[in-house]
């Protein structure tokens, strides 16, 4: 299984690619006046990426803290 840091990173590199092919898909809609057949709408849009962000942050946080080779405080 995978750490939490990576399953969080994956999972929020996943929704902002659906965030991406979303707004694709609105503008290739709006330029051939078709209807978005994957129109999420404002709400749900922030929705998604707020996700996204979430879940990066998540990951950034529970990934462990490695020291230097001295032992020293990494920072």
């Amino acid at each position: 299984m995978f750490p939490p840091s990576r399953t969080c990173h994956a999972l929020a590199a996943l929704l902002m690619a659906a965030y991406v092919v979303a707004v694709l898909a609105g503008k290739i809609a709006s330029t051939t006046g078709r209807p978005n057949p994957l129109a999420l709408g404002d709400v749900g849009e922030f929705l998604v990426v707020l996700a996204s962000i979430v879940l990066f942050v998540t990951g950034v946080l529970a990934t462990p803290v490695r020291a230097d080779n001295n032992g020293g405080d990494p920072r």
